[in-house]
C-alpha cells in the first residue's frame, strides 16, 4: 500500500511538473513553437513520461485548461437547496468570476486567439475543458429551480449562457482588451447581481399571492 501511494504521488508530481512546464511554454513560445521534447526537457522528466501523461500537444494544453478552470468543491460557495435562485445564481457568478480572473486566464485566451485558425483544437480545449464545467454545474441547478417551480425555462443551455456571457462580458473582456482598465471587486460584485437580476426577470416565476418567499 505505502509503495502504491509513492507511486501515485511521484505520478502526481510529475505531471504537474509537465503542466507547469508547458504552461511557461505556451505562454512564452507560443502553441505552435513549442515542443513536447521542450516541454519535458523543463519539467525534469523524460519524454517517454510525459508521453504517458499526454500523448500529444493537444492533449497537454486540454490538461491545462482543465486545471486552470479546475472545479474543486472545496473552493466553491456552497448552493443552497432549490427555491433560493437569487443566492444560487449569486453564487455561481462568483465561482465563476473568480476563475475569469486568474492571473493565467487572460493570457492563455490570448495564446488560443492567436493560434485557434491554424489549430482548432485549441478552441476545443477552451470549450471541453474550460466552461463546460461551469455550464454542466449551471445546467443541473437551473433544472433543480424548474422543478422547484422558481423558474420557467424552455432553453436551459441558452440561459446558461446568457447568465456566464453577462459577466464574462462586463469582468473579463474589459481588462482581457485594454491594459489599463480594472475591474475591482465592488464592480464584480454589482455586474453579478444585475446578472442574476435580468436572468430572473426573463425566466422567474412570481411567487403566488399567500406564498413564503424564499428566504
Amino acid at each position: 500500500m505505502a509503495v502504491e501511494k509513492y507511486r501515485e504521488r511521484v505520478k502526481s508530481e510529475k505531471r504537474a511538473a509537465a503542466l507547469a512546464a508547458a504552461g511557461r511554454a505556451f505562454l512564452s513560445h507560443g502553441y505552435d513553437r513549442t515542443t513536447l521534447a521542450h516541454v519535458a526537457r523543463e519539467a525534469g522528466i523524460s519524454t517517454g513520461t510525459l508521453f504517458k501523461h499526454f500523448p500529444t500537444k493537444a492533449a497537454l494544453f486540454e490538461g491545462i485548461m482543465e486545471e486552470l478552470w479546475e472545479v474543486d468543491p472545496k473552493l466553491q460557495r456552497p448552493l443552497p437547496p432549490a427555491g433560493n435562485p437569487t443566492a444560487g445564481l449569486t453564487a455561481i457568478g462568483h465561482d465563476y468570476a473568480g476563475k475569469l480572473r486568474q492571473p493565467d486566464t487572460g493570457p492563455l485566451f490570448r495564446v488560443i486567439i492567436a493560434e485557434a485558425p491554424r489549430f482548432p483544437e485549441l478552441g476545443q480545449a477552451l470549450f471541453l475543458r474550460g466552461k463546460a464545467p461551469y455550464l454542466d454545474r449551471l445546467h443541473a441547478y437551473l433544472r433543480s429551480e424548474i422543478a422547484a417551480g422558481t423558474m420557467d425555462i424552455h432553453d436551459v443551455p441558452l440561459a446558461a449562457r446568457q447568465f456566464l456571457g453577462m459577466i464574462n462580458d462586463l469582468i473579463f473582456w474589459p481588462t482581457f482588451l485594454a491594459a489599463d482598465q480594472v475591474v475591482d471587486d465592488a464592480e464584480v460584485g454589482r455586474v453579478i447581481d444585475e446578472a442574476v437580476l435580468t436572468l430572473l426577470a426573463r425566466y422567474g416565476r412570481p411567487v403566488k399571492a399567500g406564498a413564503a418567499r424564499p428566504a
